[in-house]
């Protein structure tokens, strides 16, 4: 991979390979991009790590969260902070000097670009309710889907606000509380989902808009966003039926 970004003199090239050549090598395994949509997203977060100084090895929570507004058009900051929460925490094997709280890895950088660039719904699915659900309990009660309720309706007319959730939380449980205890159940969530993928972000948005997702695809040089094949991008198991990543 000779001089990958004409901004970056060819010592710094060359570093970018030193760096993270076996870092891609491993990424590629399993991954939904070709190769070099993979090293091109490893430049973005590289380009990212530069700016922290020469020290660096890590992109940050701060840049990471910047992105998520700016980049990725994810506006309810409560939301984007879960995101980024859930993407820094990513399982994994990681450096001493790696914090969470504090640094975003490459492969947690990568894989929020493979759960936006895949068009495998279960993934969507799981990685959405798991934004909703803060608590990990796995399931949605009447506060929490009030919580998201109460966001989508700002008038000046409280009283007339306050009927509008009412009436909007009492027809997202009809809909979504398949057993009726007053609960939303994650597999009761995947269920409605799978009939009606329009209802992924029911309780706010999670993924960039459609038309963001083609600047992401251009910018990132993630051209095969744009090929109408057969689904490239699946990434649920067969035998589990559960999302890979």
């Amino acid at each position: 991979m000779k001089d990958l970004d004409g901004s970056l003199d060819t010592l710094e090239n060359a570093r970018f390979n030193y760096v993270y050549v076996k870092a891609i090598a491993k990424l590629g395994k399993d991954s939904i991009f070709t190769h070099s949509e993979l090293v091109s997203i490893v430049m973005l977060y590289h380009k990212f790590v530069l700016v922290n100084g020469p020290r660096a090895k890590y992109m940050t929570i701060a840049q990471l969260s910047m992105i998520m507004e700016l980049l990725f058009e994810i506006e309810d900051r409560e939301l984007s902070a879960t995101i980024v929460y859930r993407i820094a925490h990513t399982p994994g094997s990681r450096s001493s000097d790696f914090f969470p709280d504090r640094h975003v890895h490459l492969d947690s950088f990568v894989r929020l670009f493979t759960i936006y660039f895949t068009r495998d719904l279960q993934v969507k699915m799981e990685f959405a309710f798991s934004i909703y659900d803060k608590s990990d309990s796995g399931q949605l009660n009447g506060e929490e889907v009030g919580f998201f309720v109460k966001k989508f309706f700002d008038c000046e007319d409280e009283d007339e606000a306050a009927e509008l959730r009412m009436d909007m939380k009492e027809m997202l449980f009809l809909k979504f509380d398949l057993d009726k205890d007053t609960n939303i159940a994650m597999e009761e969530y995947y269920e409605v989902v799978r009939q009606q993928p329009e209802l992924l972000e029911c309780f706010g948005r999670v993924f960039p808009p459609n038309p963001q997702m083609e600047v992401l695809a251009l910018c990132a040089n993630v051209m095969s966003w744009f090929d109408d094949s057969p689904n490239p991008r699946l990434m649920t198991s067969p035998e589990t039926g559960k999302a890979v990543i």
